[in-house]
């Protein structure tokens, strides 16, 4: 009987273990049948956006209360879990504004003094004459700098050790001296936190990454947190994937990692990981027995200076009424979004490996599919209702993909009117002049526009659209070789009318 009683105990332990981790990771005192309803959305969700793999975070006061993993990481089929790294793109600068802050509890950065004071020799720079741009104003991105500004940097960054601070100097020197401070005005631009990283590295004495690092990642036990590409993808980094007329494709080129960019949004971190994050920032700074900074100043992270304008890598905003704090992310490949709900004293992170400029809820933006997911985690949660699904990215591509077929098959009967046109008899009597040398304009203008485009830095974000959407890319270029094609013949077509009117003009030879 005794032995059967010691079995019996053995057993349950293996058991007990095995059917948590079936569930997920929980730790919380909500109820299993909401858990079981955000699975359920979630999976819905996933399948109806087309996302390869997903990582959910959920933490309630001090604890983390429900972590999963849903989905592939990587082509093979890599389960995701909740130790998956992601890129959390724009979340990052929140993690650069605590740097910032902690430094101002140091006594090391005053919130109201001109950045200049902490760029060396940067007043002696040649023909520089700047305003007095404030490390608060970076922080609340009220400098005058636009993200238009960031793009042609963006594209042209160089790499190396010291790509963060040449990209630093260069908004220094070229950018500072056009913002307008008479009345701040709130415009977002990663360059107010690329300079801000590079203050960092001048008044700590250490790399951003290193600082990073040592004062936050370490204190809250971020073990899969990463300031590199490399070290991210030697831990598993999720592979970044984009959409390409509707099919997800892993991708492995440039723009994965920036780092002259890096303090504005190029970390790396994983879903269990940023719980913990969550967890200072709704806790006044503090996890478990560690504080990165006070709870003063972690109010003072979170509160915009005018509302519905920016804090300090937060913004505020509202979920159905319910107000909230977060902050969307992404970059190639990679998507997130994080809520905190200061009532209920909830925090939830997203992240996705998959973007493409289709993800924006258009005008919207900052408004991705990751904040519509994370959104309707938080109204299950709340006991709210969950929003009204929108249009899923099989009907956005529905959408996209056909008025790009209308176009194209209007472009292909336009050109196969051309080549009727080129090739067949002049007839003097239907020729225009004007209006030949009118469709020869026409169809060339575009291609030399693209040509222009593709060639140049003239329009920057021509080159941002090509990251985020080949597959719209590609087709314009497509569309602009047909419509040169276009232009060729009807050249030809003036060719000959020329030569056909020059020989009509030659007076006839005497007959004998």
């Amino acid at each position: 009987m005794k032995r059967k009683i010691v079995c019996m105990i053995i057993c349950s332990l293996f058991i007990i273990p095995i059917f948590s981790s079936a569930q997920g990771e929980t730790n919380g005192q909500k109820n299993d049948d909401v858990f079981s309803d955000v699975d359920e959305y979630i999976e819905r969700e996933m399948k109806r956006q087309n996302l390869p793999g997903l990582a959910l975070g959920i933490v309630e006061d001090d604890r983390i209360i429900y972590l999963k993993g849903y989905g592939h990481a990587d082509s093979s089929g890599r389960p995701v879990t909740p130790e998956t790294p992601f890129g959390i793109g724009s979340i990052g600068k929140s993690l650069t504004a605590m740097a910032v802050l902690q430094l101002v509890e140091q006594g090391r950065i005053d919130l109201d003094a001109p950045i200049q004071q902490y760029i060396p020799g940067f007043q002696e720079q040649e023909n520089v004459n700047t305003p007095d741009i404030t490390v608060r104003q970076l922080l609340n991105q009220t400098s005058g700098f636009t993200q238009n500004l960031t793009f042609k940097n963006t594209v042209s960054l160089p790499n190396g050790p010291d790509a963060l601070e040449k990209n630093a100097l260069s908004y220094a020197k070229n950018f500072l001296h056009q913002g307008d401070l008479k009345e701040p005005v709130y415009r977002y631009s990663n360059a107010n936190y690329v300079l801000l990283g590079y203050v960092i590295q001048q008044v700590s004495g250490k790399s951003y990454i290193d600082y990073i690092k040592e004062h936050i990642f370490s204190p809250l036990s971020m073990e899969n947190s990463f300031v590199t590409l490399e070290e991210a993808k030697e831990n598993g980094l999720a592979t970044p994937y984009r959409r390409l007329f509707g099919w997800n494709v892993a991708y492995n080129g440039p723009y994965i990692y920036i780092p002259g960019d890096l303090p504005a949004g190029y970390q790396y971190s994983s879903a269990k990981d940023m719980s913990h994050y969550l967890i200072a920032q709704m806790n006044g700074g503090q996890f478990e027995d560690d504080n990165v900074l006070s709870p003063e100043s972690v109010q003072l992270m979170q509160t915009e200076p005018v509302p519905g304008t920016y804090a300090m890598g937060w913004q505020s905003s509202n979920i159905d009424g319910l107000p909230v704090i977060g902050h969307p992310g992404g970059l190639i490949g990679y998507q997130a979004q994080t809520f905190i709900v200061p009532e209920q004293k909830l925090g939830v992170i997203v992240f996705s490996n998959v973007l493409s400029a289709i993800d924006a809820a258009l005008p919207q933006t900052e408004v991705i599919t990751t904040t519509h997911i994370a959104s309707g985690v938080v109204n299950l949660l709340t006991d709210q209702p969950v929003a009204e699904d929108g249009l899923s990215m099989t009907q956005k591509y529905l959408l996209v993909d056909g008025v790009m077929l209308l176009f194209t098959v209007w472009l292909l009967y336009l050109t196969t009117r051309t080549a009727k046109h080129s090739i067949r008899r002049i007839n003097d009597n239907n020729f225009s002049k004007i209006a030949l040398i009118a469709k020869i304009i026409f169809y060339f203008t575009i291609p030399i526009l693209v040509l222009i485009l593709g060639m140049t830095q003239i329009l920057p974000i021509w080159h941002m659209a090509t990251i985020y959407q080949l597959d719209v890319i590609l087709w314009v270029k497509i569309m602009a070789v047909i419509l040169a094609l276009n232009g060729i013949m009807e050249v030809i077509y003036w060719v000959r009318w020329t030569k056909q009117k020059n020989l009509s003009e030659l007076p006839k030879q005497a007959t004998p």
